[in-house]
């Protein structure tokens, strides 16, 4: 197959290309600054770089026939103020480029949220599935819990903040529940959705075995690193001064911890199971994902 991957170079762009790659499909791997990445020799000609930036229209290449498409661009980390209207430009001229290669599905990665008090975050990544959906073209939405792998920002931050604190005061969103996912599950459920009929014009909800706070998982990540760690939670922490606790101890930007701190005030639980059903798959226990995670960095 030809398949377009927006993102190429990005976290989860960058774990797909070559699982991509080993199927045999050729991928037009899309990045913005012209960086190819690192790829096997063997593969070198299933795969064509191109340059260009979603955000600007002019630059984007021309491209004739494809197969399919990956979406897995998102602008949390460019501009806190006006993230949600760079995600909607940037969606509208990924549609642009693609509306006339004959693509016959799209897959776009967001995130598993429920109910309508939801961040500005959550709130955008519903729009644009709205977008996808509203366009002629299939299109399937995975929707994932926290993601754990070696270079996740959600990884990062647990990292950061259970290697420098021995004591946390900690907001109270430390008690939000969630289903965290290991990046390799991820990726399996990216690719094992591609040309599959029954996967089409759906949505499906990715997790982890386990549920999980939080709180819960900074603890895990304490025992599994062989640390004693006390975290006391208080409601006196803004969202704003969240933000600043993260980008001061942790390595993410600001805009980037503004973003996280609104998601993570929002449960993210798998209520709709049918991915299970169709596409059977035992994935990582959070032990393990973080296990890896570790692996990977060292």
């Amino acid at each position: 197959m030809k398949i377009l991957l927006t993102g190429a170079s990005g976290y989860i762009g960058s774990h797909l290309l070559p699982h991509l790659l080993e199927a045999g499909h050729h991928v037009y791997a899309l990045v913005r600054h012209g960086k190819n990445l690192s790829i096997e020799p063997k593969f070198k000609d299933r795969v064509t770089f191109l340059q260009g930036d979603l955000l600007d229209r002019s630059s984007l290449p021309a491209l004739k026939e494809l197969d399919a498409a990956y979406y897995l661009v998102h602008s949390m980390a460019d501009d806190p103020k006006h993230f949600s209207e760079l995600e909607e430009k940037s969606c509208h001229n990924f549609l642009s480029l693609i509306e006339n290669t004959g693509i016959q599905q799209i897959i776009y990665l967001s995130g598993l949220h429920h109910g309508t008090d939801l961040s500005k975050h959550f709130r955008s990544r519903l729009h644009i599935e709205n977008l996808l959906k509203s366009s002629t073209l299939n299109v399937t939405i995975i929707r994932a819990s926290i993601i754990i792998g070696a270079e996740s920002a959600s990884f990062k931050i647990i990292r950061d903040l259970v290697d420098k604190l021995p004591v946390m005061i900690a907001p109270r969103w430390l008690q939000t529940q969630c289903q965290p996912i290991a990046v390799s599950d991820v990726i399996y459920y990216l690719t094992a959705l591609l040309n599959q009929p029954q996967a089409l014009n759906k949505t499906f909800e990715i997790g982890g075995p386990d549920i999980l706070t939080f709180k819960e998982m900074l603890l895990v990540y304490a025992k599994l690193r062989g640390l004693k760690r006390w975290i006391i939670t208080v409601p006196l922490l803004t969202p704003h001064l969240s933000s600043y606790w993260l980008y001061l101890v942790t390595r993410v930007n600001f805009a980037l911890a503004s973003s996280l701190v609104e998601s993570l005030k929002v449960e993210s639980i798998v209520q709709n199971h049918e991915i299970e059903i169709l596409f059977p798959h035992v994935c990582m226990t959070y032990e393990e994902a973080i296990q890896q995670a570790l692996a990977k960095e060292e």
